[in-house]
């Protein structure tokens, strides 16, 4: 498979897309873009397309796809702006510095539909869901006891039972999951370079630190009704919704002592990295203990970094 390639994708670095930019207006665009430029220009994505090749259907016949590598930059400048794909679209269109940014020419920037077929190739299951939109709702929870009190585990022995269970001594049983290659894509692209400058540590004694942050979802709690029980004057009824976020569930952020509606990002940084840097994020259900948290991202850790 080969990709469509823009002038700027011969070679990276920064003054080489700082010569692109001259055209509109060096000095105006320093001033205000200094920083983007910065951010983005460094950094080497050069590896993306064959470490997604098989993403791609081997077939030369058509239009030939986007470079990933390019899709890739894009997305990343997208989410440093906080964006959303429709306005990063508009904004391709009409900023050229932001189509310079991401590798593309001005004149022939992806739409929205391109960044959607991307997704689906970064997610290695045929539905962006684990489970299916349609389900029960899940009621919120109610806590117990005091304030600033925790509750007693339903289950007190889960963390002796997890670690007799999937931290052996001895070869580490992995089974593919969905997010594989974005892992192995950040994995790549950012953690072994990282470790190669001496950005985390020393990688023979290796340690690290997990902790986990709430995720809140944009998607409603009580979904979305396909019953006519509420025109009959039933409001609580079971009968399933439709979820937009079917993944999502509720979970308890102890920091701002109130239940939220998403996931728990569980994320494990080098303990001795001077910058904080991560290595592995790994997004659990936001109902799963930090503690079983740690136990089974750990485990993964050890695949995907068994030296």
């Amino acid at each position: 498979m080969t990709f469509s390639k823009t002038p700027n994708n011969r070679r990276g670095g920064i003054f080489y897309c700082l010569s692109l930019l001259k055209n509109w207006g060096l000095t105006l665009l320093q001033q205000f873009y200094s920083d983007l430029i910065f951010w983005i220009t460094p950094v080497d994505l050069s590896a993306t397309a064959s470490l997604m090749r098989s993403s791609y259907s081997p077939k030369t016949k058509g239009r030939k796809p986007r470079d990933p590598a390019d899709m890739l930059r894009s997305l990343l400048i997208m989410t440093k702006l906080g964006m959303s794909v429709d306005d990063w679209v508009r904004a391709l269109r009409t900023m050229p510095v932001y189509a310079i940014l991401s590798g593309f020419t001005p004149d022939d920037t992806p739409g929205v539909g391109t960044f959607y077929d991307f997704f689906r190739r970064l997610w290695k299951a045929s539905s962006p869901h684990k489970t299916g939109r349609l389900k029960r709702r899940l009621k919120k929870p109610r806590k117990k006891g005091k304030k600033n009190e925790k509750q007693e585990p339903k289950n007190p022995k889960i963390t002796q039972k997890l670690v007799s269970r999937i931290l052996p001594e001895g070869k580490i049983h992995y089974t593919s999951k969905e997010h594989d290659l974005l892992q192995h894509l950040f994995q790549t692209l950012f953690v072994l370079p990282s470790a190669a400058k001496g950005l985390i540590g020393d990688t023979r004694h290796f340690r690290v630190i997990g902790d986990g942050s709430p995720v809140a979802t944009g998607d409603r709690s009580y979904g979305k009704f396909l019953c006519d029980c509420r025109k009959t004057g039933n409001w609580q009824c079971v009968c399933k919704r439709q979820f937009f976020d079917p993944d999502a569930d509720w979970g308890w952020d102890s920091y701002r002592e109130r239940y939220y509606y998403g996931r728990t990002l569980y994320m494990f940084c080098a303990a001795d990295s001077p910058y904080d840097l991560p290595v592995y994020p790994r997004l659990f259900r936001a109902s799963h203990n930090d503690t079983v948290s740690w136990i089974c991202g750990y485990r993964e850790l050890r695949h995907w970094f068994p030296d």
